[in-house]
């Protein structure tokens, strides 16, 4: 069974040998009649997967399987399969349930001549498996294999599990598997050392190590102090999370959206492990410094803007006129023209200010030139005979 990854049918399931079928009526079936013979290996996946899903042979399949077994086609089987074999066995999660049907077909025997459910140790695959649960449930994902292999061979011999060891592909799992004990031995030891002195020490050092570690240790451990710790660590120590002071936190600004929110957090959390910051001074006293600088206040609101800019507006208004007198009375404005005298009497003289000033244009011509005067003469009032003269002529 796939999905297409054709242009024209991606995404649909592509199944020729109707094994939705199968799943739907949860029947366990091979697909041609010589599978057995092609490869033996498939007797033993076939009571694997009926063990594991608890699915009976189809009808033919069965038929075949047994024909098989008779003529004992598993004397083919390659040691490669075999190591395979045990290697999906530690993968299992019941194990032991899948042993007991090897057993039964004859099969654990084929994976190692002296392998029998009796040199099972029943009751630490039974506490792996429920303490592996419990760490499922507290967000930890540990890797149970090589535990496994140790309690399905605990009680065969060296050279039985060393032979055992030798045969399954994957050397990484062989290797955490031999050196299981040893690893639970030096981790024992950190626990009851200075390194582990503290409820805060303690936790460091368990959240730092792998999973598979502390699971296989909590099973095995017959230290009661050790065994005590790694309890705590799956309790009594979770309750203690729930009593961070999140409402101080939040008062002084200290949220998750500060960068150094998740290190504080956790210092705050070692300090209630070891039985600190009880009241809720202490807890101020310890988060404010810690706290970022409130935010600056808000800029008062202007008041008077209109009448602002009212003034601004009548301060240049005043600028333009004052200008705009200053160029009608500067330098190179033109002088009025006198008036016309009468005819047969003089023209009246212009009178000149208090303080003379230079000009380049020339006053409107008169009847008769006026006579230069000296820039220190005083200036003369001008004769009211002619003024009136001229006033009677406009």
């Amino acid at each position: 069974m796939a999905l297409s990854l054709n242009e024209g049918s991606r995404g649909l399931l592509m199944d020729p040998f109707n094994g939705a079928a199968d799943i739907e009526l949860k029947a366990i079936r091979v697909l041609h009649n010589y599978a057995f013979v092609e490869d033996p290996s498939r007797l033993i996946r076939a009571s694997r997967f009926a063990a594991r899903f608890h699915w009976p042979l189809e009808e033919r399949t069965q038929v075949r399987y047994d024909s098989a077994k008779e003529n004992n086609y598993i004397e083919y089987i390659t040691d490669r399969a075999i190591g395979y074999e045990i290697e999906q066995l530690a993968y299992e999660d019941d194990p032991l349930n899948v042993a007991r049907v090897f057993e039964k077909e004859g099969w654990l025997k084929v994976l190692s001549p002296h392998w029998t459910t009796a040199k099972i140790d029943t009751n630490g695959l039974s506490q792996l498996m429920k303490t592996r649960q419990q760490m499922v449930d507290l967000g930890y994902l540990p890797q149970p294999a090589p535990a496994m292999l140790h309690f399905l061979t605990a009680r065969l011999t060296e050279k039985e599990s060393t032979d055992i060891r030798k045969m399954i592909p994957r050397h990484d799992l062989a290797e955490a598997w031999r050196d299981l004990e040893d690893h639970a031995k030096e981790l024992s030891k950190r626990l009851t050392g200075k390194e582990a002195a503290t409820p805060s020490r303690t936790w460091r050092l368990l959240s730092s190590v792998r999973p598979e570690m502390v699971l296989f240790l909590a099973i095995t451990t017959r230290q009661q102090a050790v065994a005590q710790k790694i309890k705590n660590f799956f309790t009594k120590w979770r309750e203690v999370q729930q009593k961070i002071p999140l409402p101080e936190m939040t008062e002084l600004l200290i949220t998750p959206q500060l960068p150094s929110y998740p290190k504080i957090a956790e210092d705050v959390f070692m300090l209630l492990l070891d039985g600190k910051l009880r009241s809720r001074t202490e807890r101020l006293n310890f988060l404010k410094p810690l706290a970022p600088p409130p935010p600056p206040p808000p800029p008062p609101p202007k008041r008077g803007r209109g009448k602002a800019a009212a003034a601004a507006a009548a301060q240049a208004q005043a600028i333009v006129q004052a200008s705009g007198k200053g160029k009608k009375k500067g330098k190179g404005e033109p002088l009025p023209a006198p008036p016309p005298a009468a005819p047969g009497k003089p023209a009246a003289k212009t009178p000149e200010p208090a303080k003379p000033q230079k000009s380049t244009a020339k006053a409107a011509p008169s009847s008769k030139p006026e006579p230069k005067k000296s820039a220190k003469a005083p200036a003369k009032k001008p004769a009211p005979k002619p003024a009136k003269a001229a006033k009677k002529k406009h």
